[in-house]
């Protein structure tokens, strides 16, 4: 629309050129210097904002030069110079185009200056001349300021596309750092089970084997029936272990109730599964309401259900006390048995302990804290407390 603009008022000033000076001697002078000016325009405007050599200072300066001398030419050799100041409309866009609005504006002022100091000799009087004068200044610097307007125009939707297109970048990124994150805690957890499996099911599972083993040797040597028996049932024992192992470790997958109900509701439930279960009867204490998050009420339930798995396996008891604090300030969940107990810097990295460090590893992926503290014959306590914010 600029382009278009400017070239109607130049087409506008050489046609009012053309008519006016039709039967004067004048005639080829101006329409000489209106096509040089002409000239100019269609350099400027299809070079100089196309070719990066035509855009440097030396260029552009000459260019406004050029022009400002072709309208200062015209009006001088003509009698009608009023109208032939429009044509400072183009070189006023272009300097502040060029340079900026403090030096375009600079520019604009010398244009008027060359204006007044034709005008205030005009044949109409110096008065006629101070008028028009600031008539065709005015409308220069009016010019000047739509162009120094549509710079800051320009600027602001280039820094917009830059900002749009960094904030897609950045989207991408983050699509592809949750991609890690999920297929990390994928991950993890396969392994977490995996060692699980490793720790409990795989070792039941081969003293069942064993168990079998001898049951057959025994048959093949004659031996008492009653020494298969035993075999046999150790056998059903340990079968029954291993499906005990089994819906325990099923158990600790994100139940259906856990979101729903919450959990308290839930560890409610899984009180009551133990009980029909392992026979493990676990007495619960519940304060507070405070809500906690997705991940601390999955992660707490894990670490419960994993204690209680313990109990059964090797505190030699079956009663457990499971106490959940729900406060703003700070939660805590403890899990305590009167078993016959361990010493907790003996047995966390045995074979067959590895539970602790799982429980250890899930209270610190959701911010909290685990200790255990247990002697011998004088059962186990488990601490797990929430980390407090900035601690």
């Amino acid at each position: 629309m600029r382009t278009a603009g400017v070239f109607l008022i130049f087409a506008a000033v050489a046609l009012r050129g053309a008519v006016l000076f039709s039967d004067d001697e004048e005639l080829v002078a101006v329409l000489g210097l209106l096509a040089v000016y002409g000239v100019c325009l269609i350099a400027e405007t299809w070079i100089v904002h196309r070719k990066p050599l035509f855009q440097s200072r030396y260029i552009q300066i000459a260019y406004l030069l050029i022009q400002s001398i072709l309208v200062m030419w015209l009006l001088d050799v003509s009698t009608y110079e009023d109208f032939f100041a429009l044509l400072f409309i183009p070189p006023s866009l272009d300097a502040v185009s060029f340079f900026g609005r403090r030096i375009g504006f600079m520019w604009i002022t010398a244009f008027s200056i060359a204006i007044f100091s034709v005008m205030l000799f005009s044949e109409e009087g110096q008065l006629f001349g101070l008028a028009m004068g600031g008539l065709y200044s005015g409308i220069c610097f009016l010019f000047g300021g739509y162009a120094h307007q549509v710079l800051n125009a320009e600027s602001a939707s280039a820094q917009n596309k830059r900002m749009f297109s960094d904030l897609q970048t950045a989207h991408r990124q983050l699509q592809g750092y949750a991609d890690q994150v999920a297929g990390l805690a994928v991950e993890h957890e396969r392994n977490r089970l995996a060692r699980d499996l490793h720790d409990s099911v795989t070792q039941t599972v081969f003293s069942m084997n064993l168990a079998a083993q001898s049951a057959r040797l025994l048959l093949e040597k004659d031996s008492p029936r009653a020494s298969c028996s035993t075999q046999l049932l150790r056998l059903e024992e340990l079968s029954a272990n291993a499906l005990s192992e089994i819906q325990s470790l099923i158990s600790q997958l994100k139940p259906r109730s856990l979101a729903e109900e919450g959990l308290p509701a839930t560890l409610r439930r899984l009180a009551v599964e133990r009980q029909a279960r392992d026979g493990l009867q676990v007495s619960l204490e519940i304060q507070g309401e405070t809500t906690l998050s997705e991940a601390e009420t999955l992660g707490l339930y894990s670490i419960v259900n994993e204690a209680l798995t313990n109990i059964v396996k090797h505190s030699g008891t079956y009663e457990a006390k499971v106490r959940l604090k729900l406060n703003d300030d700070s939660s805590s969940l403890e899990i305590e048995d009167h078993g016959q107990g361990f010493d907790p810097h003996t047995v966390s990295n045995q074979r067959g302990h590895l539970g602790l460090i799982g429980m250890s590893e899930r209270a610190r992926e959701i911010g909290w804290s685990l200790s255990v503290e247990s002697e011998k014959d004088r059962g186990t306590k488990i601490l797990v407390k929430q980390n407090q914010a900035g601690g």
